[in-house]
């Protein structure tokens, strides 16, 4: 038996790989689905060169591909390439993250909703958990994927808790676009606007929904937007619509704020018989804030890891230890990439700025920097390129300083806001 706890795109997904090898599964959940997740809801494609399964479930549920992407940075230089291939995909938490879970159960996983689990802890055979009303499970492993706050994590001294200057706080709305809607319904904004050390907003075109918002980091909210998260919402919205970018208005009681890890993986992501995923973990890009992709990785990973220990009978830290081995190969470049670019490039405006400018000049340049934004282009592309690139090299030494470590499409430089 094994354990998932949270049914989000790790939980779900660690479910099905598990269920899909023979193994039987339990994903336990504090909600009952379909359940609302704050979230932009902004993937990158290659999620389904990770999970091709993907591509034949989708059909269910609305999506919608968007080719077009818009980048400002905080002096209002700005820039656009646009793509002749899609290049990410809009969907809603509420009906995504529904999905997954009926994938995972149409595998063999049993789905138990409305287990909020409030203890945990080792035993000699497994682990046992307690739930708020009293209820107990108990497994030989158990994959915590519940989430940033992850009671597990905590529980079991994975994670003492995220400081403040390693968690953003994302505050949006997604409204119908009967009443909030984008003017550019195939464009992606992205605006790096620095607060003091981090910032960003964005525009989410879907088929029948907008999502717009403003995120920025924890320790800031506190400092200066604690208890006026929603008004700074409403003057974001307001900002926007002057600026052309989305017309309507927004939907006050649809405001929601979710926190998201920024600070890179957790130190220790395994102990024994537990694993963590998703944002339990931290895996999240701290660059971009995208999380879905690197959740369902972590997830499969964790099972794969889970499904290897069981075959071994040995579910110690030693024989886990191979979980963190395997994220650190297929997604820890990226992350720890991320961590870095956010705390060089969210620290200086001048530098975004620059690299705007300079990604405005050189159409390849522009490409690799939106691909890497939105995931599809590996970091050591963009780093290559750049150590080669034609655009001066007083602003390529400014670049490669931030991004120090190691789709056909056709962009064009733009100092003109799209809604206009």
């Amino acid at each position: 038996m094994v354990i998932v706890v949270g049914a989000g795109p790790a939980g779900a997904t660690a479910a099905r790989t598990l269920a899909r090898a023979g193994v039987t599964v339990r994903l336990l959940d504090r909600s009952k689905f379909p359940r609302n997740k704050p979230c932009g809801g902004g993937i990158s494609l290659r999620v389904l060169e990770r999970f091709p399964y993907l591509a034949a479930a989708l059909p269910r549920i609305a999506t919608h591909t968007v080719s077009r992407l818009y980048l400002e940075g905080p002096g209002g230089e700005s820039t656009v390439v646009e793509s002749d291939c899609p290049a990410a995909m809009m969907i809603r938490r509420v009906e995504f993250d529904a999905l997954l879970v009926e994938l995972a159960q149409e595998a063999g996983a049993e789905m138990i909703g409305g287990v909020d689990i409030v203890r945990a802890s080792q035993t000699a055979s497994g682990v046992a958990l307690e739930s708020r009303d009293g209820r107990t499970f108990e497994a030989a492993v158990v994959i915590a994927a519940d989430g940033v706050h992850s009671v597990i994590a905590r529980r079991l001294g994975l994670n003492p808790g995220w400081p403040a200057s390693k968690v953003a706080l994302d505050m949006m709305e997604e409204t119908p676009v009967t009443r909030l809607q984008a003017t550019r319904p195939d464009t992606v904004s992205l605006f790096l606007t620095l607060t003091k050390t981090f910032g960003y907003g964005y525009i989410f075109p879907k088929t029948e929904h907008c999502n717009l918002g403003f995120g920025c980091k924890l320790d800031y909210y506190l400092e200066e937007l604690r208890g006026k998260g929603k008004e700074h919402h409403a003057v974001w919205v307001e900002e926007m619509k002057q600026k052309g970018f989305v017309t309507g208005e927004t939907q006050k009681d649809g405001y929601k704020a979710f926190p998201i890890p920024v600070g890179g993986p957790l130190a220790k992501t395994y102990t024994d018989r537990v694993l963590l995923a998703g944002d339990a973990g931290g895996f999240v890009n701290a660059f971009t804030a995208e999380g879905i992709f690197y959740a369902m990785t972590s997830g499969a990973l964790a099972a794969d890891a889970a499904i290897a220990a069981i075959q071994a009978g040995d579910f110690s830290e030693a024989q886990l230890r191979s979980y963190e081995r395997a994220w650190k190969a297929a997604i820890g470049g990226d992350l720890e990439h991320s961590v870095d670019i956010q705390r060089r490039l969210f620290n200086d405006s001048g530098r975004i700025d620059q690299i705007v400018r300079a990604a405005a000049r050189d159409q390849d340049l522009l490409r690799l920097l939106i691909g890497y934004s939105m995931g599809a282009v590996r970091y050591e592309e963009l780093r290559n390129y750049m150590a080669a690139s034609a655009v001066p090299k007083w602003v390529m030494n400014k670049i490669v300083s931030v991004f120090r470590f190691g789709s056909k499409g056709t962009a064009t430089g733009s100092r003109t806001r799209p809604g206009v």
